[in-house]
């Protein structure tokens, strides 16, 4: 919010009609909901559809609270994306990266997770920050590739190349940039190892005050997709070993089986209902080689076959 008040400021906007007509009732708490309406709202009066590429350039680690020094402190750029995977929530509990190397490039997506606002600005908001943050991490220039958005190409796209220096498509399958791969051993030039350490708890015990832990494995299965994470892999992202792990969804009264499916199906839902993509390619994002498996497993989990349900 403290960000959405800066750039209301810059732009002309009053904060107080902010706080009174999209927040009337927040009191000092601002909900999900209330930080999707602000984005909106700004957005509308601003009238600057592409105003998400200059959060990136605007925000600084403070107005981040713990997350911004806790990414900030870490010793590689490759350390910070892992936290930024796990600790995302401490910045917007729908938001979220992950990585990987595809040939030669470094692929940087952005994350698709459950009730995920289905905002344009999210996703410009997190890869447009991407290069500004690097090059302050680390002293060095990122060169982009090339950007894919999952939205259609608007009638401002040349925004974005200028932005981006490089080719940006539209109409994607998923919001993503690619970079050189060594980026990821970069060295951060503000690593702290005794402050990180320190930052490190405080950003856990938030972490832990606002999250389930069966809703941790949800997320890492999700931001796994189309791979078929097994247990072992989960437990050591979560630093646990599987023992603790399963005691623990057991306490819940669930199971690592019975989550892996749970987040499938509500993908697999959100699949069908928000994006024009063929069964056969939903059925590839959730790790099925063949339709025909994916749609017996989505008729066991709703009694109805995907073809019906996207209908």
């Amino acid at each position: 919010m403290n960000l959405i008040e800066d750039l209301a400021l810059s732009s002309g906007l009053s904060v107080d009609e902010l706080y009174q007509s999209i927040l009337p009732d927040s009191g000092n708490v601002v909900t999900v909901k209330g930080l999707d309406d602000a984005v909106r709202w700004l957005l509308s009066g601003t009238k600057k559809p592409w105003l998400a590429l200059e959060f990136g350039q605007r925000i600084n680690y403070q107005q981040l609270d713990v997350f911004g020094p806790l990414i900030a402190s870490c010793g590689t750029i490759k350390e910070a994306l892992e936290l930024f995977q796990k600790y995302h929530q401490l910045l917007h509990p729908y938001l979220g990266l992950a990585y990987s190397i595809e040939g030669q490039s470094l692929c940087i997506r952005y994350s698709i997770f459950e009730n995920q606002p289905d905002e344009v600005f999210y996703a410009e908001a997190i890869l447009g920050s991407i290069p500004v943050w690097g090059q302050r991490l680390t002293g060095e220039s990122l060169k982009i590739k090339q950007v894919a958005f999952r939205h259609s190409k608007p009638f401002y796209a040349e925004k974005y190349r200028e932005y981006f220096k490089c080719e940006v498509l539209f109409d994607q399958e998923f919001d993503a940039l690619w970079l050189e791969p060594h980026l990821l051993s970069l060295p951060i030039l503000s690593a702290s190892p005794g402050y990180h350490s320190k930052i490190k708890e405080q950003a856990q015990t938030q972490l832990q005050s606002i999250e389930t832990f069966s809703g941790e494995i949800k997320r890492i299965i999700r931001c796994s997709l189309p791979d078929d994470i097994g247990v072992e892999k989960v437990a050591r992202t979560l630093n646990c070993s599987e023992r603790t792990m399963q005691r623990k969804l057991a306490e819940e009264k669930t199971s690592f089986k019975a989550l892996k499916q749970e987040v499938r199906k509500l993908v697999a839902i959100e699949l069908l209902e928000t994006t024009s993509l063929s069964i056969e390619k939903i059925a590839f994002r959730l790790g099925y080689e063949q339709r025909t498996s994916f749609a017996v497993a989505f008729l066991r989990w709703t009694g109805v076959k995907p073809t019906n349900w996207k209908r």
